[in-house]
């Protein structure tokens, strides 16, 4: 029975965060701990599923798009420097009042996004200057550390420094986000594995929920396109950051 929650979860959770960048841990992580699984143990599975369904799910978003593979590089590397201390401080720090922290954040984005009416329809790589791309990459060292930690609503956070620093539209801003969230929750999960934290019993169908979710989702919002991912961006987004803002 628990394998089948488990599996049932993830496939739910991914497909919702592939299409609005929410986050699959604000609905798999509460459903982990229910069963007696230890934060860290968790944290470690969320982490190794994650893995699995964000590469599919950017090669859905990026196919037939250009992409920018300089960008990926730098950001995934100076983000993986924040990962790592990340890791080093999930088992002490506490969750509440960073969930509280980031679900404001969160809600102002939404909100911002909401009144924003084109911002993320349409690409504007073109106009913007070299100088302001150059202001995406201090977002990556704290992006990287809260992915470690809790990483609900990163693919947000992500997403609006794209727009604003880049001029990324949604589809480019979700696969990009997608490849570097595989190279940072990889990187993650190595970590945890290491320090002696693995399921492999419950892993499996996190895997496979995850997995088959996150195709399926990104596959779906891909075709919709921007209008149809905005929408669902700034409903899911706001519900996600009153969820963590009140805890319930």
């Amino acid at each position: 029975m628990e394998v089948i929650v488990i599996l049932i979860t993830t496939f739910i959770a991914a497909i919702l965060s592939s299409m609005s960048g929410g986050g699959t841990s604000i609905i798999s992580i509460p459903v982990f701990l229910s069963f007696g699984i230890s934060l860290p143990i968790t944290l470690s599975i969320q982490r190794i599923n994650s893995a699995c369904w964000t590469l599919p799910a950017a090669r859905n978003y990026l196919k037939g798009r250009r992409i920018d593979w300089l960008f990926l590089f730098l950001f995934s590397i100076i983000g993986l420097i924040g990962a790592y201390f990340g890791v080093l401080v999930v088992i002490s720090i506490n969750q509440i009042y960073l969930e509280k922290i980031i679900g404001s954040i969160i809600v102002f984005l939404v909100i911002y996004l909401y009144f924003q009416k084109d911002l993320g329809l349409k690409e504007n790589i073109s106009k913007y200057s070299a100088k302001r791309k150059l202001l995406s990459y201090p977002f990556a060292l704290i992006l990287g550390f809260y992915e470690s930690i809790l990483g609900t609503g990163n693919a947000i956070l992500f997403t609006i420094v794209a727009f604003v620093t880049r001029g990324f539209d949604f589809i480019d801003a979700m696969g990009h986000y997608y490849v570097i969230a595989f190279i940072w929750v990889s990187f993650a999960a190595i970590l945890f594995i290491q320090k002696g934290y693995f399921n492999l019993y419950l892993t499996v169908p996190a895997i496979i929920g995850s997995t088959l979710g996150g195709y399926i989702g990104s596959k779906y919002a891909r075709n919709r396109g921007n209008k149809f991912i905005k929408f669902f961006f700034i409903i899911v987004g706001g519900l996600l950051g009153v969820k963590l803002i009140i805890g319930i």
